[in-house]
């Protein structure tokens, strides 16, 4: 009895100290699991020196270095594995390490860690040796899978083999560029997003940004190919770029860069122009946010010019506009002075905290591309620069995402939301690797003052002296504003609208700019015109 019950004793107290020993172990696992790499990398160092589970020690510390990219600090604990055998208590379950780390990180673990190979690690085994070029390994290794995701892998082999796969999709899960192995070039099969794939048109091209973004990974766009067509058709001849965005979900359909006579260049995203009126709209929202009474300003006498500090500030009609019933009328006929009138009554900080507010001198996170917005330029240190800040001229300058941003915003009632490109990217198994962004939403103004300024966006189009006019499409009830913007002694304006289409329950909002195109109310108008007529006609 004595003797059983001292056997009992031992086994209790070798059992305690076995779950004792073993409890730093599921605590760097679960620290690892929380990806707290550089806690999970103390806790098991430390305790390895225990000498008690090393193998599993080093499974938690090769697996960890190497999710941190760090191979050299790895390497002993993979040698360590690799000299062990077979690892019959696992403290990291293979399959979860290997939907944890890259391609050829898994292929390092997976060479050194005996361990039992189940369907899923063949699986994730076949996708590291694709995405590394082992192809003949991958083949052997395909042979030994079953399930669904055999056909895929077999599919990705295939194409490797024939030196390019696609990388970029579209919204639809149709290709929009090839990945060229041989030379490690990104080439765009559908050349209407040249300027987004090219590396040779700009720092802010998927070719450009492959080092960054990988290649084994497919990207999957919001981009609406028919709507990019559009676009590009829409701009004609002309240098220049629209940006289109849906409102209601703030994806990204269309990023259009016509080159005309020029290079090609990512010109939507990377080129900056001054916004000219357009930036009325924004001026105007500003206004009524911050209290201006600017009601009591109308009717407004425009007669062309007004003295501030000393110096003579013109409008762009030599004669002026004459009485302005109401600020729908002053931003129908784009009436500089009645804008610089109520920028002034703003003052430059509150201009400034409103235009930051609005992205200027901001970024927006697409998922795979950080895009630079609109820039505040130069200092205004006077009234009169003051003046020239609120409508758009010398002190600001925008691309044409940050347009359609703008536009976005008014259909959406004064809330701006950095707009969505990525859908997802997916590994060659198709498992999620990366999702979009949230989205970062801020409140520019109230559903009463935004609607106040889009009712006055609409007097552009319907006004009989609105500069947006001629853009007009039957049926498609539009709000919009021009501007004219660029030096006139150069031979060269730059035509820009900020528009979304139909007024009540929007669907599209857009932003174009058109250089050398002259005032925005003739082709300026035009192009929104002929956008807007091809997009109305495209299925739903």
């Amino acid at each position: 009895m004595r003797r059983l019950l001292i056997a009992t004793t031992v086994v209790v107290l070798i059992a305690l100290l076995v779950v004792a020993s073993w409890l730093p172990v599921r605590q760097a696992r679960e620290l690892w699991r929380a990806r707290h790499d550089a806690e999970a990398i103390e806790k098991a160092q430390s305790w390895s020196r225990m000498r008690l589970w090393p193998a599993q020690y080093n499974q938690l510390l090769a697996a960890t270095y190497l999710d941190v990219h760090n191979r050299a600090a790895a390497r002993p604990h993979l040698d360590a594995l690799a000299r062990g055998g077979r690892l019959w208590i696992s403290a990291l379950p293979k399959e979860e390490v290997a939907r944890r780390l890259g391609y050829e990180e898994f292929l390092s673990y997976d060479a050194a860690s005996h361990e039992r190979d189940t369907n899923e690690v063949l699986l994730h085994r076949c996708a590291a040796q694709i995405a590394t070029g082992h192809l003949d390994e991958a083949e052997a290794t395909l042979k030994s899978i079953v399930g669904n995701q055999a056909p895929r892998l077999s599919a990705a082999i295939t194409a490797r083999r024939s030196g390019s796969y696609p990388l970029i999709l579209d919204r639809n899960g149709q290709p929009i560029a090839l990945y060229q192995i041989a030379n490690h070039d990104l080439i765009a099969i559908n050349r209407d997003f040249d300027s987004l794939i090219d590396a040779r048109a700009g720092a802010l091209t998927f070719g450009a940004q492959l080092q960054r973004l990988g290649v084994n990974d497919t990207i999957e766009t919001t981009f609406d190919p028919n709507i990019q067509k559009a676009a590009l058709q829409a701009l004609g001849g002309f240098r220049g770029a629209l940006v289109a965005i849906d409102p209601q979900t703030n994806e990204i359909l269309a990023i259009a860069s016509n080159r005309g006579r020029g290079d090609l260049a990512n010109l939507a995203l990377e080129q900056q122009y001054e916004p000219g009126s357009i930036v009325k709209v924004l001026t105007g929202l500003n206004a009524l946010e911050s209290g201006v009474d600017v009601r009591s300003m109308f009717p407004y006498d425009c007669k062309g010019d007004m003295l501030i500090d000393g110096r003579h500030f013109a409008d762009w009609i030599g004669p002026g506009h004459g009485v302005l019933p109401s600020i729908d009328d002053a931003l129908a006929e784009s009436c500089n002075i009645a804008f610089a009138d109520i920028g002034l009554r703003l003052g430059a900080d509150r201009l400034h905290r409103f235009m930051s507010a609005a992205g200027f001198d901001q970024q927006a996170n697409l998922g795979v591309l950080r895009v630079p917005l609109g820039r505040n330029v130069g200092q205004t240190s006077n009234r009169y620069e003051t003046a020239l800040y609120s409508i758009g001229l010398t002190h600001e300058s925008v691309n044409a995402l940050h347009v359609a941003m703008i536009g976005s915003m008014m259909a959406n009632r004064g809330v701006m939301t950095t707009p969505r490109l990525l859908r997802a990217r997916r590994s060659l198994l198709g498992e999620m690797t990366m999702q979009p962004p949230a989205p970062v939403k801020t409140t520019l103004g109230t559903p009463a003052h935004a609607e106040m300024i889009v009712r006055a966006m609409v007097a552009v189009t319907t006004s009989p002296k609105g500069t947006g006019r001629r853009a007009v499409v039957d049926g498609v009830p539009m709000a919009m504003k021009t501007g004219t913007a660029g030096e006139r002694a150069n031979g060269g304006l730059e035509a820009l609208i900020v528009a979304f289409a139909p007024v009540d329950h929007p669907r599209i909002a857009f932003g174009i700019i058109a250089e050398d195109a002259g005032p925005a109310e003739y082709a300026g108008a035009k192009i929104a015109h002929d956008f807007v007529a091809a997009w109305h006609l495209l299925p739903r």
